[in-house]
């Protein structure tokens, strides 16, 4: 591939990230609006939250061996065109039930854009500069998280929340016809790998037979389950407890994605100065902190400045375990790289579904302390774990 190809893919596989995250995380501000809707309560709401993440984790297992099976942006192009069918679902459903299962579709075609965008830079990108190139894909990531959140809580408080849906849409068939128009689609067509040809099972047992490879798939499961299960319900924290409209908490949710991009922009220098493990235990720091400020009253200042700590806390964990992933299995890698957000949204489908419970039951406090504790804690252990240097050299 040219470095001209090279990049216009990188773009490609941005865009796609942009509409995958704006996809997952527009639910976030319209839970209190569904609920209001459907007269039901915020934590049952949140099923349209747990299925997509279900159907997303799920699902990498038929994308991964998809992608090293026909290439991995030939593959990406038919999760962004089936999404557009699948999202537009979503908005014309008038029963809870059909937007629960539409969004479990959803989830299921999303899930083939972010884990074969990065298996795929991981295979392009030399290891001393993918982490460097990860953060800058990471643009395009933290862009569809902060236009999602804002996106649901415009719609949420027009009145209109399914046409947030219908422009997610919208995005997905104009980043389809970006991918098709500059040729990305048929360069991945016509460049085959030897690995292609290998067995589904194979590259499962690739994976699974690698002691470090099991250790970054429990740790990422376990980050999904504490981070993104309270996650979820910060908007509605925000708009029921201290009397934001939907609106206000999209754009505090937006600062999530700015503390992400901040990361993005100081990965290298980051990484030169704290090393891999010392930027783990920071980030797991900031967690902590921030699930604990949040829960401070008083002005917009301390919730937005909460959430920002928040995401950049989250992508100096994050950010390293997707380093890691990419190198697990090179000779696996889009089956590797599927069974990281397999586990990550596993873990966060337990994580929504134990969340709703909490909420329903106690409130928000307790979620929110078991969810900066539990991370502080998962931090530190990774930290160890890498400061030992026990890590797959394949």
């Amino acid at each position: 591939m040219t470095a001209r190809g090279s990049a216009e893919s990188i773009l490609g596989v941005t865009l796609a990230a942009f509409c995958s995250m704006a996809a997952m995380r527009l639910s976030d501000p319209l839970l209190p609006a569904i609920s209001n809707e459907f007269s039901i309560l915020t934590g049952e709401a949140a099923q349209i939250a747990s299925a997509f993440a279900i159907a997303y984790g799920i699902s990498q297992f038929v994308f991964g061996p998809l992608a090293d099976r026909f290439g991995k942006l030939r593959t990406l192009g038919w999760a962004v065109c089936s999404s557009v069918v699948a999202n537009c679902a979503v908005g014309l459903s008038t029963h809870f039930e059909t937007i629960v299962f539409w969004r479990a579709v959803a989830g299921a075609t999303t899930a083939g854009v972010v884990p074969l965008a990065m298996a795929w830079i991981g295979e392009t990108v030399s290891y001393t500069d993918r982490q460097t190139t990860l953060a800058r894909f990471l643009f395009g990531v933290l862009g569809g998280a902060i236009g999602g959140q804002i996106i649901g809580g415009v719609c949420a408080d027009l009145g209109h929340w399914r046409a947030g849906f219908f422009l997610i849409a919208a995005l997905y068939l104009l980043c389809w016809l970006q991918l098709r128009l500059s040729g990305q689609l048929k360069v991945s067509i016509e460049r085959g790998h030897s690995a292609y040809r290998v067995s589904a099972l194979t590259h499962f047992r690739n994976v699974f037979s690698a002691s470090w490879s099991r250790f970054i798939l429990l740790v990422v499961g376990i980050e999904g389950c504490f981070l993104y299960g309270a996650l979820v319900f910060i908007p509605s924290y925000l708009h029921l407890e201290q009397h934001f409209s939907l609106t206000e908490a999209g754009l505090l949710m937006a600062s999530f994605g700015l503390g992400g991009l901040l990361y993005a922009s100081t990965a290298g220098r980051l990484l030169k100065r704290l090393g891999e493990a010392g930027l783990v235990r920071s980030g797991g720091v900031l967690l902590c902190a921030a699930f604990l400020t949040l829960l401070a009253t008083g002005l917009w200042l301390i919730p937005a400045v909460a959430i920002f700590a928040m995401g950049l806390g989250l992508y100096m964990l994050h950010n390293t375990l997707q380093t890691q992933a990419t190198q697990m299995t090179p000779a696996s890698r889009g089956t590797a790289m599927s069974l990281f957000a397999c586990s990550l949204f596993l873990g966060q489908s337990i994580g929504i579904s134990a969340a709703g419970s909490i909420v329903n039951q106690f409130g928000f406090d307790p979620l929110f302390w078991i969810a900066g504790i539990s991370l502080l804690v998962l931090s530190i252990w990774i930290a160890a774990i890498l400061n030992r240097g026990h890590r797959n050299q394949d």
